[in-house]
């Protein structure tokens, strides 16, 4: 089985400028992929509406997020850690193309020029 990364759902906005990732062992958010935790899929796939819900995180494999990583404009992370992931369409449909099969809820990823969630969805 694979290592993945935790994609943020519930906390990467419409106005971030990069797609939020978990930090090891459940600790926290961090935009750089070398501040990332990777958790194993077996762990991923055994609390499935904690880790691959679909509302607030997906689980994705991380050869391929580690492949959608570019350094951070400068300024914008401490240290300028790097890399990140634009948080953009493009890299939004990648993402969820290569998640880890059936999150138990259908993901709604914030990004300039995304739909706003509406009704019920909104309040989530």
């Amino acid at each position: 089985m694979s290592a993945c990364y935790i994609v943020s759902v519930k906390w990467t906005r419409r106005d971030s400028p990069y797609i939020t990732f978990w930090r090891p062992d459940d600790c926290g958010y961090a935009w750089p992929l070398s501040w990332a935790g990777r958790y194993a899929e077996d762990d991923v796939l055994a609390n499935k509406d904690y880790y691959h819900n679909g509302v607030s995180t997906i689980a994705v494999p991380c050869m391929l997020v580690d492949n959608l990583g570019v350094p951070p404009v400068k300024g914008t992370v401490d240290g300028d850690a790097g890399p990140v992931v634009l948080n953009n369409r493009t890299n939004w449909n990648c993402i969820l193309e290569f998640a880890l099969p059936d999150p138990l809820d259908k993901p709604q990823p914030q990004y300039k020029g995304a739909r706003k969630a509406m009704g019920k969805e909104a309040g989530k």
